[in-house]
């Protein structure tokens, strides 16, 4: 079974990607023993899953995948984009993201969508390569904070053709659908055809 570092410290973000990665034996950053804080000083969620992926890549050796996930909401100019989880401010702060972004909506276009890129890097006989995987999901951003699964935005986010928030869904149903769980599924396709 191929040995895969997530690039992060984020229980709740491991356990889904273990869930939609079963046949593969992922680790996260406190398994390793990287405590380095990796700034994320890029424009994209592309450059961020890259330096998150190579910092990690670089410290053991071993394939990494980091991913930067964030929410871009139409009302706002595509707000709050890279910035998603700091939103609020820091240190981080679901609720108070939330309670930012609900004010900042009202009046306003509620259309949003989650997008995830990840960012996988391997030594691939001697040679470094790097590849991005894109997912997304849109829908719209709720009224109000409803359900109590999951984490983030989840309490606010209606995905298209449904009437729940993610944080009311049951952690399979929005893994098999979520902007995460799409770049995962081709993620775990491309992990399957290199037969590690």
């Amino acid at each position: 079974m191929m040995k895969l570092v997530f690039a992060t410290t984020n229980a709740h973000k491991l356990h889904e990607v273990r869930v939609m990665l079963p046949d593969v034996d992922i680790v996260d950053l406190n398994s390793i023993g990287f405590t380095e804080e990796v700034e994320e000083t890029g424009t994209s969620f592309e450059e961020n899953a890259y330096i998150k992926a190579k910092a990690v890549f670089d410290f053991c050796g071993l394939p990494t995948m980091a991913e930067d996930s964030g929410l871009c909401c139409e009302g706002i100019g595509g707000d709050p984009g890279i910035y998603t989880a700091r939103y609020g401010g820091l240190p981080v702060d679901h609720d108070r993201n939330m309670d930012k972004l609900l004010s900042a909506l009202e009046g306003r276009s509620r259309k949003a969508f989650f997008r995830t890129v990840a960012c996988f890097i391997i030594n691939e006989e001697g040679e470094e390569t790097s590849t991005f995987f894109d997912g997304e999901i849109h829908g719209e951003i709720s009224q109000e904070k409803r359900g109590a699964n999951g984490f983030g935005y989840d309490p606010i986010f209606i995905p298209e053709q449904h009437t729940t928030t993610f944080a009311e869904m049951l952690d399979e149903v929005k893994a098999s659908m979520s902007h995460r769980g799409r770049a995962m599924l081709l993620f775990g396709g491309y992990i399957q055809r290199l037969k590690l």
